[in-house]
């Protein structure tokens, strides 16, 4: 290009004799026209790679591997099985550079600004066969006099065509007119050879693929200096892969894509490029990958808050919990995809129902579940003792809308026992459960999924062991007198039942007991049936991941000291815990018909509705005792409450939308051990609120429940419904802060005990349905207040609506980050990343 340049700048020099202004206005006319030269190169560089690419597929020498279709403007992009690919800018050949043919003959032809076609000739005159025996390929240039050249092979370049026209490069280059789409097996390429339209059927080669799930289509993921991430994919005829990205560690397993970013930023500012991934198949076809991402100038926790700084330096100071633990299989992993459970029978619903004779949905799904040993009782048939922990059964429910409570039944649905099932509808949108009615015989949740034995219960959970040294949280092992019946990968308890009173002016942190709280009465022991509830309570449900001479070591860590100082009630203990394991409710909705507007225990007057009836008429389901067990892709509307686990460990629900009539309350963990809720978007409401009554949250002896991404109405609050729950986070969430929407009863209290952690929650109102804004003055407890006592929380990063919180020192135990966004945005996002490598594939999906 630089001969073309001094050429250009030869022809204007005759101009000399103008004046300075004409000769500057020449130079920059000459430097623009140079620029937009410049610009066809890389036109230039296309023209020869799609020439190419033309012939070899009209000869059948190259494939169509995939392809796309931009729906604004028309466009194609070949995916070609050389790892090449071709756009066919919306089906229209470019006007600035030669538009090259094949045709009918095999000969090759051009045409230059739409004039008259002509053939494409070597330097003898001889025109050039496209023909893979004989044939061979043009490749272009622009000359030094900026004139168009080609040539074949290594012959003599040959011009004739015309000048280079630097004005029109905006246009994009295509060689075809127009592409149809022939169904799953070929593609119609167009194109015009001398006025005439010209035609070729390519094949669809469907067998090679690399598919990245990622939660942001098109748009760069961006990744802060050496971040990992991981991201699942979907292999098709992959026989090897070559990855052609410098700068970015990339590893590839079966399912998953782990990228990591460069340590550092050498342009110091965000830049976008590709990851580039070439694929072969067994037959040596190519397929290019590619996925935008884009490189930060920062680290991933620059400038993190204290907080987290104290918790990753593992400080004397930290008050940082390790919530990492919370959810299915400890969080490291999604739930099962359905389509892939070995060994599990699916059942259609409505097909069962057809096949049977069965004219009610209640009937129909009670009878499947009974052939399955997962319910007992049924009508027509016996009464038994079924129960089932290995049903290995998906019940589906097609699109449609199923009714399985009117109001006309006699008896609650039976409960159901059993585990390893799931039960799956067709998506959201699709699928409703629905309960019409209700009577006083219909009080407990329609689907309530249950193990029978509860952990209270001495007879149902004999004593293991007694800890025999103190331990702190944050720890995974205790010493125990005793390992018989404990074994590697067992589920069990570990518990306290104490009156001490030092022990309880320790948990109360500075709240003064009533009389008459449970916790502050002395239990008793038992030797057989259900324990009282009175005490210091702990109950933590834990999986064995080793068993050592005299020690015990878990999964997860401890979230509460041991001293076994505090051995009045028997001391801390390991007890069995029975449970159903690897439950799934997915994609579909609970609809009730929850009566509006919403009272909290009902409204007061003569004629009211019973309580009940506005706390618990529609409550679709509950889960007790389960572990490894999940709700997801899962919409409630009109429901007085959606779902509680109870009693249960490691369960997860996400995906989860509360829409229609306002009720009494959200998601609930109660008396389970890391429970992960999460993006629960409550959008009820009535003319009195929003949102339900108790958002989501906690009850009894939970801990270790995580929070996260949720919303609840702003004149609502998170649910802390007392009887001693622990350590719970509210990570990036939404909603309202103010008081008395957290619930229990007064013999109950506190709402809440040590470990509450609000991290980077963005208040949306703090005003109740009564008017009363709380917005000022915050307190967290206070001794003359009935109904709202909770344990000095951990406060980071509450922003949105101002809030100022009342003497900061004796009612929050840390607080930071007031009326800002801290970073880590998540932590429990921050804490997964820490423990595993990166943020698992499952999370990252639901952002």
């Amino acid at each position: 290009m630089k001969k073309l340049f001094i050429y250009i700048l030869s022809i204007f020099s005759v101009v000399a004799f103008y004046s300075c202004d004409d000769r500057e206005d020449i130079r920059n006319d000459i430097n623009d026209l140079i620029s937009r030269l410049d610009k066809l190169q890389p036109e230039l560089d296309k023209l020869n790679a799609y020439v190419a690419n033309y012939q070899d597929l009209l000869n059948g020498q190259i494939l169509i591997l995939g392809y796309s279709v931009n729906e604004e403007t028309g466009d194609y992009v070949l995916e070609l099985s050389n790892g090449e690919r071709m756009t066919i800018y919306s089906g229209k050949p470019s006007e600035p550079l030669p538009v090259v043919s094949i045709g009918e003959d095999g000969f090759w032809y051009y045409t230059m600004n739409g004039e008259e076609t002509k053939p494409l000739v070597d330097s003898e005159g001889n025109q050039i066969s496209s023909k893979p025996e004989n044939g061979m390929t043009p490749e272009f240039r622009i000359n030094s006099e900026g004139m168009w050249e080609y040539r074949f092979g290594d012959g003599e370049w040959t011009g004739g065509i015309g000048m280079a026209d630097p004005s029109l490069v905006d246009f994009s280059y295509s060689l075809f007119d127009e592409v149809v789409v022939n169904g799953s097996e070929t593609l119609t390429l167009k194109w015009k050879n001398n006025g005439e339209t010209m035609e070729c059927n390519i094949p669809l080669y469907g067998g090679l693929a690399l598919t990245i799930e990622r939660n942001i289509e098109g748009d760069p993921q961006e990744f802060h200096l050496n971040e990992t991430k991981i991201f699942d994919i979907e292999q098709e005829g992959v026989e090897n892969i070559v990855i052609e990205t410098i700068g970015w560690k990339i590893k590839i397993d079966e399912k998953l894509l782990t990228i990591q970013a460069p340590s550092t930023n050498n342009r110091n500012e965000a830049y976008t490029e590709n990851i580039i991934i070439k694929i072969f198949s067994k037959e040596g076809y190519c397929r290019l990958v590619t996925m935008p991402v884009k490189l930060l100038t920062t680290g991933l926790y620059d400038g993190a808050a204290e907080a987290w700084n104290k918790f990753v330096n593992k400080s004397a100071d930290n008050v940082l919990l390790d919530f990492s633990y919370a959810g299915y299989m400890h969080g490291s992993v999604a739930p099962p995809d359905v389509n892939n459970l070995t060994g599990y029978t699916t059942v259609n619903i409505k097909e069962y129902k057809e096949q049977n004779g069965i004219e009610s949905d209640r009937v129909a799904l009670n009878s499947l579940l009974y052939d399955y040993k997962l319910v007992r009782k049924c009508p027509g048939k016996e009464d038994n003792s079924n129960s089932n922990s290995n049903a290995k059964l998906v019940v589906y429910f097609p699109e449609g809308e199923y009714v399985l409570q009117d109001g006309s039944e006699d008896t609650a649905f039976p409960e159901i026992y059993g585990g390893n099932f799931v039960i799956k509808g067709a998506g959201t949108a699709l699928t409703k459960i629905k309960m019409t009615g209700l009577n006083d015989n219909l009080k407990a949740p329609l689907l309530n999924i249950k193990h029978t034995n509860s952990p209270t219960n001495v007879n149902n959970s004999p004593l293991l062991a007694t800890v025999n040294a103190n331990a702190t949280k944050g720890e995974f092992t205790v010493k125990v007198d005793n390992t018989a019946g404990i074994t590697s990968g067992k589920w069990v308890q570990l518990r306290l039942r104490s009156g001490n009173r030092e022990l309880i002016t320790s948990e109360l942190g500075g709240i003064t007991p009533g009389n008459a709280w449970s916790i502050n009465t002395q239990p008793a022991v038992v030797t057989s049936g259900n324990e009282d509830t009175n005490g210091v309570r702990i109950m933590e449900f834990h999986q064995v991941k080793s068993v050592g001479n005299g020690t015990v070591t878990f999964e997860e860590p401890i979230m509460h000291d041991i001293n076994i100082a505090y051995n009045d009630c028997g001391g801390w203990q390991i007890r069995e815990y029975k449970y159903f394991e690897n439950v799934g409710i997915e994609d579909l909705t609970f609809e009730g018909n929850c009566i509006t507007p919403y009272y909290h225990h009902g409204p007061s007057g003569e004629n009211r509705p019973k309580e009940w009836v506005y706390d618990e008429g529609y409550r679709p389901l509950q889960l007790n005792r389960v572990v490894n067990s999940w709700v997801r892709n899962v919409n409630f509307v009109s429901v007085s409450e959606a779902v509680t686990f109870e009693e249960s460990a490691n369960c997860s629900a996400y995906n989860v939308q509360i829409t229609g009539n306002r009720g009494h309350s959200a998601v609930r963990a109660q008396g389970s051990s890391r429970v992960f809720i999460g993006k629960v978007m409550d959008s009820s409401s009535d003319d009195r609120g929003n949102g339900q009554w108790h958002g989501c949250g906690v009850s009894k002896p939970s801990v270790g429940t995580v929070i996260w991404n949720s919303t609840w109405g702003i004149d609502a609050c998170f649910e802390s419904h007392a009887s001693q729950p622990r350590a719970t986070l509210f990570d990036n969430c939404s909603g309202g802060l103010v008081k008395y929407h957290a619930g229990g009863a007064e013999t109950e209290n506190p709402n809440h005990l040590a470990g509450l952690t609000l991290w980077n929650l963005n208040v949306t109102g703090t005003t109740d349905e009564k008017g009363q804004n709380f917005a000022t003055d915050f307190n967290w407890w206070s001794n003359g207040d009935i109904w709202w006592k909770i344990y000095p929380p951990i406060v980071v990063g509450v922003h949105g609506q101002s809030v100022t919180f009342a003497d900061p020192d004796t009612q929050m135990t840390y607080c930071e980050g007031l009326g800002t966004v801290v970073t880590p945005e998540s932590l429990y996002e921050a804490q997964l990343y820490k423990r595993l490598g990166s943020v698992p594939t499952w999370l990252n999906s639901l952002k």
